[in-house]
C-alpha cells in the first residue's frame, strides 16, 4: 500500500493495484480512492456511513473523507488512487462537494479499463466513472475546511512521529492548538478519542512488521511502535487484534 504521507510525490498521480484482505485504520487523504471487489466481501466505512460490498461492488473516496477498510474473510481488491489535478473540471464544478452516496453503479463494465498505459486513457477511465456517478447521486458540502485541515494537520503529526513523544499535549503544542479544542474536535470528528486512534494506529503497525518482518523480537516491535511497557504494548495488541503479538506472529510462521 502506499501511505498517506508519499502523496506529495508527483510519481503518484495516477496508481492501480490489486489488494488481498485489507485492513486498515481510520484515516483520510488528499487524492480520490476508487475500490472495486473482485472476490469476497469487505466492509468500507466512508464518513460514517458502512458500504458493505461484495464482488462486483465498487465505491469512490473523495479526498479528505474518513474512511477504513474491514475485511473479515479472504477478499481481493482492486483500487485506483489519483489526484485531483488529473480531473480539473470535475474538481472545479464540485469544488468542495462530496457525494451523498459513494456506490458506483455499474462499475463493472469499467473493470477491463483499470489498467491504462497513458495519461489519456486514464482522463477517459477517470472522467467516465465520475459521470457515471453524478447520474446516481446527488452531492453536499464537504467538511468545513478549518476542521479538515487541522485534522489533517493531527493525523500527519501521528503518522510522522507514532514511535515517540506523540501524546495530546505533544501535538497541542507543536501544532499551536488548544489541548481541549484538540480533544473535543478530533472525538467530534473522528468518533473516538485521540489516545484511541493512536493505539489504534500503532497497533496498525506492528502488525506490519510481524508480518513482513521474519522473527522480528516482539520487545523491538513495541518500542519501533512508540512503547515504552512491553506489558502495555501486549494489552493493547490483544484488545485491538484479538491476540497477543506472540500468537499473531507464530502464525504467520506457519
Amino acid at each position: 500500500m502506499i501511505y498517506e504521507r508519499e502523496w506529495s510525490n508527483p510519481n503518484y498521480e495516477f496508481s492501480t493495484y490489486t489488494v488481498e484482505n485489507l485492513n486498515w485504520h481510520l484515516h483520510f487523504h488528499e487524492v480520490f480512492e476508487i475500490c472495486y471487489v473482485i472476490s469476497g466481501r469487505i466492509k468500507i466505512t466512508i464518513d460514517k456511513e458502512d458500504y458493505n460490498l461484495k464482488n462486483g461492488d465498487g465505491v469512490i473516496i473523495f479526498p479528505r473523507q474518513l474512511h477504513r477498510y474491514e475485511s473479515a474473510h479472504d477478499s481481493k481488491m482492486h483500487m485506483i488512487t489519483f489526484m485531483p489535478k488529473l480531473i480539473p473540471e470535475f474538481v472545479n464544478r464540485y469544488k468542495n462537494m462530496i457525494p451523498k452516496n459513494n456506490v458506483l453503479i455499474d462499475i463493472k463494465k469499467y473493470k477491463d479499463e483499470f489498467n491504462p498505459e497513458n495519461i489519456f486513457e486514464q482522463k477517459s477511465l477517470l472522467y467516465g466513472i465520475l459521470g457515471m456517478l453524478t447520474k446516481n447521486t446527488d452531492f453536499k458540502e464537504s467538511m468545513p475546511r478549518g476542521e479538515s485541515q487541522m485534522l489533517l494537520k493531527i493525523l500527519k503529526f501521528i503518522e510522522c512521529n507514532y514511535f515517540g513523544d506523540c501524546s495530546l499535549d505533544t501535538v497541542s503544542k507543536q501544532l499551536s492548538y488548544g489541548y481541549t479544542y484538540l480533544s473535543r474536535n478530533f472525538k467530534k470528528l473522528m468518533n473516538m478519542s485521540y489516545m484511541e486512534y493512536l493505539n489504534r494506529y500503532r497497533i496498525n503497525r506492528a502488525i506490519y512488521i510481524l508480518s513482513s518482518e521474519k522473527n522480528v523480537p516482539i520487545q523491538e516491535v513495541a518500542v519501533r511502535c512508540g512503547y515504552d511497557s512491553l506489558c502495555s504494548f501486549n494489552r493493547n495488541f490483544k484488545a485491538i487484534t484479538g491476540m497477543t503479538p506472540s500468537k499473531m506472529q507464530n502464525q504467520d510462521r506457519k
